[in-house]
């Protein structure tokens, strides 16, 4: 039986979508500001195609933009102007606005298990969490800038659960991506669930099972119901 819930915060307990639709945008401005012909909704197009292919949704957003530019050179200068910008615009809120209605889930869900956070973020996002209010939800916090530690690195992982005082096989991890989150959750010994949703690691569906979640929900309103039939 699963006694601890461990959460993503990217595109899981945070929404990153205005974030990710900027850089897309950019990123199509960008090819045309250097004399390419390419309208929205083809580059979008191609940006999901990519995704969906895997395993590594963000290298597809890069090769979205190689796809219109004519040799790697190009490719690596448009990328660096384009993410200069990105990065400027994200740097109020790097990790996005936490998603409607995920609080009550986690108060839900907290009536049942001890939960906690392993994530590949910036420091300042356990302010967020406590500016939130959600901060006393959680019994452990691993953000990957302050512990050293990224994930897919198995090491993260067990990292959590060693502060957690728990064993693999009682703890469970919430994620949206296959190749961050469910692949070496599952290789960790952990019962995984995928929330799958946002822009970019939506569109990937694995084939390989060792990357497929034991349970996959798309709603926020799903999520507490199958964090519950898996951890039984």
């Amino acid at each position: 039986m699963v006694k601890f819930v461990f959460f993503d915060i990217g595109d899981v307990l945070f929404d990153e979508n205005a974030q990710h639709q900027w850089l897309f945008h950019t990123l199509l401005l960008t090819l045309r500001a250097h004399g390419k012909d390419v309208l929205w909704d083809d580059f979008n197009a191609t940006r999901r195609a990519l995704a969906a292919r895997g395993p590594n949704p963000e290298e597809a957003i890069k090769n979205a933009l190689a796809a219109y530019c004519t040799n790697q050179s190009e490719t690596e200068t448009l990328w660096h102007e384009a993410r200069d910008q990105y990065q400027q615009m994200r740097k109020p809120r790097p990790f996005g606005m936490l998603l409607d209605g995920i609080t009550p889930v986690l108060q839900d869900l907290r009536r049942d298990f001890q939960l906690g956070i392993i994530a590949n973020q910036h420091p300042s996002v356990a302010q967020a969490i406590e500016n939130y209010g959600i901060a006393s939800l959680f019994d452990v916090i691993v953000i990957s800038e302050i512990v050293h530690l990224f994930k897919p690195d198995p090491a993260i992982f067990q990292y959590g659960l060693t502060q957690a005082q728990i064993a693999p096989e009682e703890a469970m991890f919430v994620g949206d991506r296959p190749d961050n989150d469910v692949g070496p959750a599952k290789a960790a010994g952990m019962r995984t669930v995928r929330f799958k949703r946002g822009l970019q690691y939506v569109h990937y569906n694995p084939d390989n099972p060792a990357l497929i979640a034991d349970e996959t929900v798309t709603d926020v309103a799903e999520l507490a119901a199958a964090v519950r039939r898996v951890g039984a």
